[in-house]
């Protein structure tokens, strides 16, 4: 299945919902890993450069506020 940036409760969406779980995935990627075991943690990659870090949270934010 194709990889949806942003979704990383692995509903399909970019929501609210994703929040907590992009958090999650930013701060402690192996929690992330035990809490969602079906989703790739590279969703919260907005920016594309390979990881998840601090620079993927503005482009998460506009997802999420569809900017």
């Amino acid at each position: 299945s194709g990889l949806l940036p942003g979704d990383l409760n692995c509903d399909g969406v970019v929501s609210v919902g994703d929040i907590g779980p992009f958090v999650l995935a930013l701060t402690n990627p192996s929690a992330y890993a035990a809490a969602f075991p079906n989703c790739n943690i590279l969703a919260g990659d907005v920016d594309e450069n390979g990881a998840v870090s601090v620079g993927d949270i503005g482009p998460f934010v506009t997802l999420l506020t569809g900017g």
